[in-house]
């Protein structure tokens, strides 16, 4: 079973059985869950389940322990020092006396483990000679101990290694493999250049091993400033104010500071979704609030850089959800030490803290919606294939075929390469080397064969080994095809929030041959052969979705599915596509599709308001600007999120519309727009349709569901309206609102009256107004409406006129009536 021979050196088999139940059985969550296992593991050995957060004692063989400790010892001071002859002779008297008291000490096996010991020196290159030492048999060879080496450190119980790092070096950024020695708390670095094989040993903390380290620094900051020029950006780690880091890749940084923050005795672990970050600290020095504001730092940087969301909405944090708890009447001045100083192996400790933020693109990062000048189809000299030739095409999920969904999630994470890589790398070995190559005419079968084959040797393509590919412009000429798109005036305007792999996945979907094939794998749930493809054109999607302003958007999209045609529509999976989804607001683009018969999904105006159905206009990516383009991603069902959040927030429904003999047509709509519907169309009725329609939604959703406090609510917000001014003091500030992108005045103007009358205490009303209209999303989409004089508003009692806005409070009782603000954002 692959998940013993992963993890079974680190975890117990017994947690390793027990994991693959509780996920059940499938490969991709139950990964994950004993990766966090692992991953949560200090030096001491003491490990935490992620999940449910219950506290094991990791079992490991002692046998192996001990080995792997002197194994480590001895090749650690040979690389350390690679020059002092001392540590290159090695007694086996000592050797023996050495493993038995520590044989002694653990109770193992002396004579088992010191013919091991024996097989593990010739392994390192040693020979013993007739006077019982033991000696290089042919010099040092540093290459082959540093193999030796990285066998045993990843025999630490410790999941998920990082193996490459590029570092600061005498003002010059070089590559190196790296390793981590938690025993002597240091790092060793080896240069990677063949020609000078040269290894370097940052010492990170005390490398007594049963001392305590609490001085492990961390400092993380992104580099854009070659991004206008260049087409790269970089996220960046300092380690101990010393040792500066950097990587293309988010995922590294994180990687990083997870194994750098082991060598510190106390570590915190906070989340974000499922991704799992730790954060050393000093307890004897840094207290609650001030540890609360690092990670708050760090989850902006981490977000901005990753989604380009740069503007904080809140960043808040549950003391009775962290583990273990942390008492409410605890004042945030308090030093993290008096916190947990009563606790079993305090300080050497890695606690939980459970944090929540919330963020968004600035206005100034955002694009608008207006699709008006579209430019013409462009020509970057090079062969594109329209989406229309794929074959039958049903991105539909069908209630029977949930399962095979879920297993295809077992797809593992990316391996440790550069993503650009990865995703070429796979395009070729699919058989699309055309793809990303100069268009190259022949109708010679077998020269095309030679010609092809020539290519692949000259970027050195290995089948079985991506990090060989030679990312070579003047061969794989899609590169320059991607350069340019970096810096189209779009991209710009975002702040070049999406990295080139991002842009090739966008564009091998929209514009080149590959598509066909990989959507119709994917309705065959082959997912797996195009991981890559699949995980990057998401990821892409769901950062460009975040930089358009939606909350101005009122389009209907359409999507033509040739030869579809649904007979029952309760057999659909409502709220999943099984693919990535192209869609266009031109209805005769979908008809185009949909050709003489078939099915045409109509997308509500909704589908594009919400931050969870991701979706985003590619148009000016794809090379067929007439299709005006907008992608829909897939959602992936391993995610974070359980079934009623997922219904509330990811959620679409579907219905037929419309059908003929010819074509069927099914409406897709947002589902919290069905949830709320019905009620908001009945009070807008009663108030003569003159309220904006999300005005009665946001009441509904977060003060009360019934209609007649709905409609005391609605009355006392106009009167508060017209009272003290109030209309003329938002206008004066209606500038920051709208600089927020806060764009629905009738939002922004309730979100105050919430506010000032103790409706709404969590947040400020610039920040319930973005978080509602440009995060979450606002469901209707209907055109606000002039407001007139209510005449014929039917509430219970005549003498709610009299009732002030104080009196709301009353009237609807206590905090049981009034709805907060949804935690689940």
């Amino acid at each position: 079973m692959d998940l013993l021979v992963k993890f079974g050196t680190r975890i117990n088999k017994t947690i390793i059985l027990k994991s693959w139940m509780e996920c059940n059985q499938i490969y991709w969550k139950t990964v994950m869950k004993l990766g966090a296992i692992c991953a949560t593991t200090n030096i001491y050995e003491l490990t935490f389940d992620a999940y449910k957060f219950v506290w094991y004692r990791i079992e490991e063989k002692i046998e192996l322990k001990i080995k792997r400790e002197i194994c480590l010892h001895i090749l650690w001071n040979i690389l350390k020092y690679p020059k002092n002859m001392k540590y290159q002779q090695i007694s086996t008297k000592s050797l023996y006396d050495n493993l038995k008291w520590k044989c002694y000490q653990l109770d193992a096996n002396i004579d088992e483990i010191f013919e091991d010991m024996k097989c593990n020196l010739r392994e390192f290159g040693f020979e013993q000679s007739n006077d019982d030492w033991y000696y290089p048999k042919s010099g040092i060879q540093l290459l082959k101990l540093w193999e030796c080496y990285k066998k045993w450190i990843n025999e630490q119980i410790i999941y998920g290694m990082v193996k490459r790092v590029c570092m600061l070096k005498k003002g010059k950024w070089k590559d190196y493999e790296i390793l981590f020695d938690y025993q002597h708390r240091s790092i060793l670095l080896l240069n990677t250049n063949k020609d000078k094989l040269k290894t370097e040993i940052l010492q990170v903390g005390n490398p007594k091993r049963l001392s305590l380290e609490f001085n492990v620094h961390i400092r993380w900051y992104n580099d854009f400033n070659a991004v206008d020029t260049t087409h790269s950006k970089w996220t960046c780690l300092v380690l101990n104010h010393s040792w500066h880091f950097r990587s293309a890749e988010y995922f590294d940084r994180k990687r990083l500071t997870n194994f750098c923050s082991e060598f510190n005795s106390f570590s915190v672990i906070w989340k974000d979704c499922t991704i799992m970050f730790k954060e050393p600290l000093d307890p004897f020095f840094i207290t609650l609030k001030r540890g609360m504001q690092q990670l708050e730092n760090k989850m902006q940087i981490y977000k901005q850089f990753t989604f380009g969301t740069d503007e904080l909405i809140f960043f808040k944090y549950e003391l009775d959800k962290c583990e273990p708890g942390i008492p409410a009447n605890i004042g945030e001045e308090t030093l993290l030490h008096d916190i947990y100083k009563h606790l079993p192996h305090y300080p050497i400790l890695q606690v939980r803290w459970e944090v929540i933020g919330a963020f968004m693109v600035s206005y100034k990062y955002t694009i608008g919606i207006d699709r008006i000048n579209l430019a013409q189809n462009v020509n970057l000299d090079t062969e594109f294939y329209p989406s229309m030739t794929k074959p039958k095409f049903n991105p539909l999920l069908y209630e029977c075929d949930v399962r095979k969904l879920k297993a295809i999630e077992s797809i593992e994470k990316m391996e440790e390469y550069d993503s650009l890589q990865l995703l070429l790398h796979e395009i070729i070995e699919n058989g699309y080397l055309c793809d990303i190559i100069t268009y190259q005419y022949t109708k010679n079968k077998q020269e095309k064969k030679h010609l092809y084959k020539k290519i692949k040797q000259q970027i050195h393509y290995n089948e079985n080994n991506p990090e060989k590919l030679i990312l070579n412009d003047n061969i794989l000429t899609i590169l320059n095809e991607l350069k340019i798109l970096y810096h189209d005036d779009i991209h710009k305007q975002m702040g070049y929030p999406l990295q080139l792999w991002h842009i090739c996945a966008i564009l091998l979907y929209c514009g080149k041959s590959c598509n066909s094939e990989f959507s119709y794998d994917q309705i065959q749930f082959r997912h797996r052969k195009w991981r890559h493809l699949d995980s990057l054109l998401y990821d892409a999607i769901n950062v460009l979705h975040k930089h358009e302003r939606r909350e101005e958007s009122n389009i209907e999209l359409y999507c033509g599915l040739k030869g579809v045609r649904l007979e029952n529509i309760k057999e659909i999976k409502e709220g999943f596509f099984i693919s990535h989804v192209s869609t266009s607001d031109d209805i005769q683009v979908a008809q185009m599709f949909r050709t003489s018969q078939g099915c045409i999904l109509h997308f509500h105006p909704s589908m594009r308001r919400p931050n969870g159905i991701s979706s985003c206009d590619v148009a000016w990516i794809s090379p067929f600007k007439n299709e005006r383009e907008i992608l829909f991603a897939r959602l992936i069902t391993g995610y974070y999120l359980d079934e009623e959040t997922h219904k509330e927030l990811y959620a679409w429904n579907a219905k037929i519309e419309s059908e003929d003999e010819h074509t069927q047509m099914i409406l897709l709509t947002w589902a919290r727009y069905d949830v709320f519907v019905q009620q908001v169309m009945q009070i807008s009725k009663i108030w003569n349709h003159s309220i904006d329609l999300n005005v009665i939604y946001l009441i509904l959703n977060n003060i009360s569901t019934e209609i007649n406090k709905v409609s005391l609510c609605l009355l006392l917000f106009e009167e508060w309206k017209l009272k003290d001014n109030n209309k003329q003091k938002y206008k004066e500030k209606m500038n920051e609102f709208m600089e927020r992108r806060c764009c629905n005045h009738e939002i922004n103007l309730l979100s105050i009256f919430l506010i000032e009358n103790g409706l709404q205490k969590r947040h400020t009303a610039i920040n319930f107004a973005k978080m509602f209209t440009a995060r979450i999303g606002l469901p209707f989409v209907e055109k606000i409406k002039k407001l007139n004089k209510i005449t014929n508003v039917k509430i219970q009692s005549d003498s709610v006129k009299l009732i002030t806005v104080t009196g709301l409070l009353f009237y609807f009782g206590s905090n049981e009536d009034v709805r907060m603000f949804n935690s689940v954002v």
